[in-house]
């Protein structure tokens, strides 16, 4: 069996460039679909910032410190000679952060909440300033105690011993097996509830000395209070004199913090 030779087909000048033009269009969508996707990154980076601060933009689920920007040791305001803490501050805002949650929510709850003005005002600025009013309140009511002997520290540090010796009672209650009203140990924010309950109470007790609570008085407050139906005078004697002490003192109070 006979093979025919091959001759071989003479080289063109266009099959001697070398063949990589497809080679090089590839790498250069390749790089051009990095850059996209590095605008890509950079675009959500920074819709989580605030614009032109590259402050991080902070959903409604942040931490109160970092929205209001404060430390529990920094003093905030002055009040009757007396520093209202950041520590105070930060744990009155735990108590009111959900009213402003709640009035805010319609703007979305998601990154920029905090930071997302309505009518001039951001949630925020809100916040910090329900709860600085709320911790000034709460510093009017304990220099009042102080004056009545209530209280001897009217600062955090006082407030801290005194939640350090009361879950210490209770904790020495359960270990001798007697029975004690309530929790086994308080939070710091449940009691400061319970501590500012109970200094309303003793205090409202005394300041009822100096309010008019007289028989005309009570009867008056009856006749511009009771509806149709309403039980006699009689039956709601004692409940018409308490409400008087407490609306007396509340406002007492509110006075005394706005001053």
């Amino acid at each position: 069996m006979t093979s025919t030779p091959v001759t071989a087909r003479p080289r063109r000048a266009s099959d001697a460039r070398p063949r990589f033009p497809a080679r090089r269009a590839l790498w250069a969508a390749l790089a051009l679909a990095g850059v996209l996707v590095g605008v890509l990154v950079v675009g959500v980076a920074r819709s989580g910032e605030e614009a032109g601060g590259g402050v991080p933009a902070r959903a409604a689920s942040a931490d109160v410190a970092e929205v209001l920007g404060m430390r529990p040791g920094d003093t905030v305001v002055t009040f009757e000679g007396e520093p209202v803490s950041g520590a105070e501050v930060l744990r009155a805002a735990e108590t009111v952060r959900a009213e402003v949650i709640s009035e805010f929510a319609a703007q979305g709850l998601g990154p920029g909440f905090w930071d997302r003005p309505r009518d001039g005002v951001t949630p925020a600025r809100r916040l910090r300033d329900r709860a600085v009013r709320a911790a000034v309140l709460d510093k009017a009511r304990r220099i009042w105690a102080r004056e009545a002997g209530l209280l001897a520290d009217v600062g955090e540090q006082g407030f801290q011993r005194e939640l350090a010796a009361e879950n210490a009672r209770r904790a020495a209650a359960a270990r001798s097996g007697r029975p004690i009203p309530g929790v086994p140990s308080y939070d710091q924010y449940t009691y400061a509830r319970v501590r500012a309950a109970e200094l309303d109470a003793a205090l409202a007790k005394l300041h009822a000395a100096t309010l008019d609570l007289s028989e005309r008085r009570l009867r008056a407050q009856y006749a511009r209070t009771a509806g149709p139906g309403a039980p006699p005078f009689e039956q709601v004697r004692d409940n018409l004199r308490r409400q008087l002490v407490i609306d007396g003192y509340e406002r007492a109070l509110q006075a005394r913090a706005a001053s």
